[in-house]
């Protein structure tokens, strides 16, 4: 089981869907949520400026939504990288979205730390396809 997930999306719908699955199917013992990207970045702030262990308390898997208001996912891929992917080795980024633009598919490979990308809403069946990943596989013994 992953210890901790961030859902990042502006749908409050999706991220009650995302909650519920992550806990229910035991993929994740804790999932914090925001609403954009600008929160997210704020919540990694927060996590560096006031947990005495930040990579104890780090997610180890971020779903990100790609549009979004104020910050979206791009937008927060591109301060997040310059950051904290350095300090943040362990913390993998799965893009859950509605977009079927190929130019999103192309841009998420340009980020080595998005490391899947899944249409909404999520699953069971996305869940375990994810459990197979080899990011995610040594959570699930599998």
């Amino acid at each position: 089981m992953i210890r901790k997930v961030l859902c990042v999306d502006d749908d409050t719908i999706s991220l009650t869907i995302s909650q519920l699955l992550l806990k229910r199917t035991g993929f994740a013992e804790e999932v914090d949520t925001v609403i954009d990207g600008s929160e997210a970045l704020d919540y990694f702030e927060h996590l560096f400026s006031n947990s005495p262990d930040p990579l104890q308390q780090a997610p180890q898997l971020i779903l990100l939504d790609i549009n979004m208001p104020v910050m979206n996912g791009w937008e927060f891929l591109q301060e997040y990288t310059p950051r904290f992917l350095d300090k943040l080795v362990n913390t993998k980024i799965v893009i859950l979205s509605s977009t079927i633009d190929p130019e999103d598919f192309a841009t998420a490979k340009q980020y080595p730390v998005v490391v899947q990308f899944i249409s909404k809403p999520l699953s069971v069946e996305n869940l375990e396809e994810l459990k197979m990943h080899p990011d995610f596989s040594i959570y699930f013994g599998a």
